[in-house]
């Protein structure tokens, strides 16, 4: 990143291209996207509406953050998945991003046919999958993510059968990560390391690696 978000007072999609030092491509197909989601947020409650207004920064940034810690996510994509994405935070954020094919489990149909109307309008290179999947084989995902989904001992479950030897996840998570993290631990053994986020000074990401179950 070239510009922290505290040195911008109002942060829209100029500043977004400034911070993440994206080619301008990136920031159209993000426009679309963005654009979609708020004629669908009439219909859908997709995000909360108290964050339109700092969309950008609450939603897209945060989402985008990931990459400052995969240095050669743009000489080399990943397939990714992204576990209940909701309105597509942060996988359609990854994918428009140029980050590699994301697939998004979504639970609900209806967000499920947004996602499908936003990546048809934006190209965003993603597949929409209604609920969990099992057709996955253990290390067909180079790279999990996932946000505001669960709490992070449910979470762990839901990406364990996505897990092989190389396979990473980022999650983002709030102030109660290391209570999840103590709680998870009971269960799972892993490689940790956390980030602070640069969207909120309440939020972190978690990377995970190496996860299986404790025995």
């Amino acid at each position: 990143m070239t510009t922290t978000v505290s040195e911008i007072e109002t942060f829209g999609p100029e500043e977004f291209l400034a911070t993440m030092n994206v080619p301008r491509e990136t920031l159209d197909g993000l426009r679309v996207y963005v654009r979609v989601l708020l004629d669908w947020q009439e219909r859908l409650n997709l995000v909360g509406q108290s964050t339109i207004p700092d969309l950008w920064r609450r939603h897209i940034l945060d989402s985008a953050q990931i990459l400052q810690h995969i240095p050669d996510w743009q000489t080399r994509p990943r397939v990714w998945a992204d576990l209940g994405t909701g309105a597509g935070f942060p996988g359609m954020v990854l994918a428009l991003m140029g980050a590699g094919h994301v697939h998004l489990f979504e639970k609900s149909p209806r967000k499920c046919q947004f996602l499908r109307a936003a990546a048809e309008a934006s190209g965003a290179d993603v597949s929409v999958h209604e609920g969990h999947s099992d057709e996955f084989e253990a290390g067909a995902v180079d790279v999990l993510v996932s946000r505001a989904c669960a709490p992070l001992n449910r979470l762990l479950g839901l990406a364990a059968p996505f897990f092989g030897p190389n396979s990473v996840a980022y999650f983002h998570k709030g102030q109660n990560l290391d209570d999840e993290l103590t709680e998870a631990t009971k269960y799972w053994n892993m490689e940790t390391k956390i980030f602070q986020s640069c969207t909120d000074p309440r939020g972190r990401l978690i990377r995970v690696k190496g996860l299986r179950n404790v025995r």
